[in-house]
């Protein structure tokens, strides 16, 4: 029989990557769900919902255009499209620019 060990909180280096883990786990089925060749540009001039449907696009309302997420970056850059216009994941979201610490608001 082995003996129990006593086991304090868990470390706080583990929250983050449980919640990492999780994220990709999402991603990749979400990913999965997507007809595979679904260009993104197909649904620019449609709704920002059809765009988002594949995870891996990014909606610009400025120009209604479906663009490939640049995956290089975390944030899109500006020459894409600006920031504020700019969704990806979902379409309600607002990325405010003008906030040093760029907060995230529900519109």
């Amino acid at each position: 029989m082995v003996p129990r060990v006593a086991r304090g909180p868990t470390p706080y280096w583990m929250l983050p990557l449980g919640g990492a883990a999780l994220l990709l786990l999402l991603i990749s089925v979400a990913a999965a769900q997507e007809p595979s060749g679904a260009a993104c540009s197909q649904n620019t001039n449609r709704t920002c919902e059809e765009c988002l449907k594949n995870v891996s696009c990014l909606w610009c309302n400025t120009n209604k255009a479906c663009l490939d997420y640049p995956v290089k970056n975390v944030l899109p850059p500006a020459s894409l499209c600006k920031l504020s216009s700019a969704r990806w994941g979902v379409c309600w979201g607002l990325f405010k620019e003008e906030n040093p610490y760029a907060r995230f608001e529900n519109n």
